[in-house]
């Protein structure tokens, strides 16, 4: 399945498949895959740490324990996540979600030799450069990171050694990557530094203005999950959910419900900015590359599970782009194959795979 050259021997493939992982490091969640056979074992934690308040570098717990934690820790204690808008605030935090990545991926981290990270594709040199490090020091041979666009096209498929071209439009829950692709390389990027999380804490202001009722972030989630939509002249049902917030006048709980319009509304800002992004990406496009991105544009993320988002992004752009088999681990099974391939990504190996 990864193969793109000659076939090595079977216990050398069995080998490259057994020490090697895909890693998806997002903003709300961080997704792992590890090749097992023609398939993949995946795995998810949420991109959460729990550190001591007085020493944020002393991590405590990590992944689901640290999100249980989240708004609801002792004074001395502090749920945070290390990636904002999809950039590493802290080192020593994101080195143990990493860590603790490896770990649920491999269960020995000495049995993984090679790993590949997904990252948001404007990402600076020092970003990419400390993520790289932070594997490093795990005790990992071969660390490579690539563009969340890029992994998510070659996970899913998509002929990204052809001429004709594709695009990732990539909505992630802290950025949004539109990426488009040719001879197996990125030939244009537009990244914005919003998601679902903008999402989220729009519902929870909506609600707050609407009902005069303060809920969490987990609620707004949950609502937007359940309910989603995003405005378009394609006709959806307006569904209903209840959450459960304080009162911001009585202080006493109380439930309120959310429907599809809500979230809707709540979801305009960040899909006029994704709009933006992809109208400047398609102003840049060259003539003979728009054929191919017509045909073979692709929607990753969680947000792109959003009711009415492909039918509103070809009202707007004329793009008719499809929602991925599985958009929230196309990243790090597209990272899974390029560990277990390391030279699929050298222009030699990309032409010669395009012929």
């Amino acid at each position: 399945m990864f193969s793109l050259g000659k076939k090595e021997k079977k216990e050398k493939e069995t080998k490259t498949l057994t020490d090697t992982l895909g890693i998806d490091l997002g903003t709300l969640n961080t997704v792992i895959a590890k090749p097992s056979g023609d398939k993949f074992d995946i795995y998810k934690i949420p991109s959460v740490v729990a550190v001591k308040k007085d020493d944020p570098s002393y991590v405590l717990a990590v992944g689901e324990e640290a999100k249980k934690m989240l708004g609801r820790t002792p004074e001395d204690i502090i749920a945070v996540r290390p990636l904002r808008k999809g950039v590493v605030e802290s080192v020593a935090q994101a080195e143990a979600l990493i860590i603790h990545a490896i770990e649920m991926g491999a269960g020995d981290i000495s049995s993984v030799e090679r790993i590949v990270i997904g990252i948001p594709g404007n990402a600076s040199e020092v970003e990419r450069n400390a993520v790289e490090e932070i594997g490093r020091r795990a005790g990992i041979k071969y660390v490579l990171v690539i563009s969340e666009g890029l992994a998510a096209a070659i996970g899913a498929g998509l002929p990204i050694a052809e001429a004709s071209g594709t695009m990732v439009i990539d909505i992630g829950a802290g950025s949004s990557d539109i990426v488009v692709i040719s001879l197996g390389g990125i030939t244009d990027i537009e990244t914005v530094r919003v998601g679902g999380d903008d999402i989220d804490e729009n519902i929870v202001e909506l609600v707050k203005q609407k009902h005069e009722v303060e809920i969490g972030l987990h609620e707004a989630e949950k609502a937007k999950i359940e309910v989603g939509m995003v405005h378009s002249q394609a006709e959806f049902e307006n569904e209903k959910t209840t959450v459960i917030g304080k009162c911001m006048n009585t202080n006493k709980p109380k439930e309120v419900e959310i429907d599809s319009k809500l979230v809707a509304d709540a979801a305009e800002p960040v899909i006029l900015k994704v709009i933006e992004a992809l109208s400047k990406v398609l102003e840049r496009l060259s003539p003979e590359l728009i054929s191919g991105v017509y045909n073979k544009t692709i929607l990753v993320g969680g947000t792109s599970l959003l009711r009415g988002l492909k039918e509103r992004i070809y009202e707007e752009v004329g793009i008719s782009a499809e929602v991925s088999d599985d958009p929230m681990t196309v990243v790090a099974k597209g990272a899974a194959i390029v560990a277990a391939e390391p030279r699929a990504l050298e222009p030699e190996v990309r032409l010669k795979a395009m012929k």
